[in-house]
């Protein structure tokens, strides 16, 4: 069976992690930002390009063919207000049925919660 597209688990792997209650959103790793910093810099001069950030970023996914096992982190911001460690599991529950989704086999997630925000979404709702 042959992997799927690293890109394509790093997207369905992210929709997945947004979508569990608490999580504020995904941290791009220090490669990834200065990657999507630069490619803001160069959208500003060419009209109707995006700077968004890309649809995988804060996560990471790699597949190792030896043994056929996919290794994904997760890099999640999360909201305060909930326990830390019950949504990084849902992260993962979540992360994993999605890579299966994917590409049935394997999987290994780490989830690392790289800080904690005020209820953004409430605020956003509020304000």
């Amino acid at each position: 069976m042959t992997a799927a597209d690293p890109r394509s688990v790093e997207r369905a792997v992210a929709h997945a992690a947004l979508s569990v209650p608490g999580v504020a959103g995904l941290q791009p790793g220090l490669g990834r930002s200065l990657a999507d910093a630069a490619h803001a810099a160069h959208a500003q001069h060419a009209p109707g390009a995006a700077a968004a950030p890309a649809p995988g970023a804060g996560v990471r996914a790699r597949y190792a063919r030896d043994s056929g096992v996919w290794h994904v982190e997760v890099r999640c911001v999360l909201t305060e207000g909930r326990r830390a460690l019950d949504t990084a599991r849902a992260v993962r529950a979540r992360a994993r049925a999605a890579v299966n989704r994917q590409a049935p086999g394997g999987c290994v997630v780490a989830v690392t919660i790289t800080r904690i925000v005020g209820d953004v979404r409430g605020r956003a709702r509020t304000g």
